[in-house]
């Protein structure tokens, strides 16, 4: 048999309800994401200041959902869908990382808190390029949890380490990554540089294990903005991931930033017509299936165990 490379995903970040989960959901099945095998990534926000301190911040709890309550129930608890991997997105005060007792005290509250539906737990803005402790972190965390791990390549690490810094120094700790996501913009929109991305790209493909750590970008993504920035990435790479925020959240009229449903399903239906269609996948007709029942009925049907061959 085969092996298979890591499953590559479209990203959705800032997610704050089921019935907003579900949306997105429905339309990852009818952009026809799910058939080309990819994952939708629901993002949930996970701050020091929203969640270890349970404060609204300055983007508002329709963005970052503020407390115990509003985190708990940010997505569904009775199914996952098995296309998708809903994540805590972590961002770990940087005057406190240092602290051991602080870190394992924030994960323990997230896994607590997200334990219905959470799948997986992004770093953002983590300094594991300046801090000797933090990869060992994650990857004790990895052993402990078993959680899927992303983690955040900044602009700050891009810059200080260059390309082949940032794949020598966690090079050791692959094993602990299942995917890495270059972003320079850390969710403000700011618009992705492909031409400064490409060599970081080319380092992680080269010298990463694609069955073990996926690699995935972002930066200003909009379903503008994925059709004129990604074909020329994806034709090199083409088990890209990425995902988009800022762009999905303009200012509503009320002066909030929630997550625009309409941006978003522009944005999947955008990324679905840049990938092509996978016709002899043999678990094409299992995904068929999923995506007919969560479009039609908004969630999976009682049925008998699909065979495998």
């Amino acid at each position: 048999m085969m092996s298979e490379i890591k499953k590559s995903y479209v990203g959705v970040s800032g997610v704050t309800s089921p019935e907003m989960q579900t949306s997105l959901e429905r339309a990852h099945m009818k952009s026809g994401l799910a058939l080309k095998g990819r994952l939708i990534v629901e993002g949930v926000k996970a701050t020091h200041k929203t969640q270890f301190l349970d404060a609204e911040n300055k983007y508002g709890a329709e963005w970052y959902p503020v407390g115990e309550e509003a985190f708990t129930h940010a997505l569904r608890h009775e199914y996952v869908s098995p296309v998708a991997l809903p994540v805590a997105q972590m961002y770990l005060e940087k005057e406190e990382v240092a602290s051991a007792e602080y870190r394992s005290a924030f994960i323990k509250r997230i896994q607590e808190r997200g334990a219905p539906w959470l799948k997986g737990l992004q770093f953002d803005m983590l300094p594991w390029h300046n801090n000797d402790d933090l990869l060992p972190f994650l990857q004790e965390v990895k052993e402990s949890t078993g959680l899927e791990i992303l983690l955040q390549a900044h602009g700050p690490a891009m810059a200080e380490l260059g390309a082949k810094g940032i794949v020598e120094r966690l090079g050791g700790y692959a094993g602990a990554i299942d995917y890495l996501l270059f972003d320079a913009s850390h969710g403000t929109g700011k618009r992705l540089d492909v031409s400064a991305l490409e060599p970081f790209l080319a380092e992680a493909y080269a010298r990463f294990d694609a069955q073990q750590t996926g690699i995935a970008i972002a930066g200003g993504l909009n379903a503008e903005l994925v059709q004129q920035e990604l074909p020329a990435l994806l034709e090199q790479y083409p088990a890209l991931s990425w995902d988009a925020e800022g762009q999905l959240h303009p200012v509503d009229a009320h002066g909030k930033r929630p997550l625009d449903l309409e941006l978003a399903r522009e944005y999947l239906e955008a990324s679905s017509s840049l990938l092509p269609e996978v016709p002899d996948d043999p678990n094409a007709t299992q995904r068929a299936i999923l995506a007919h029942d969560f479009y039609w009925f908004g969630g999976p049907r009682p049925r008998a165990p699909f065979p495998h061959h």
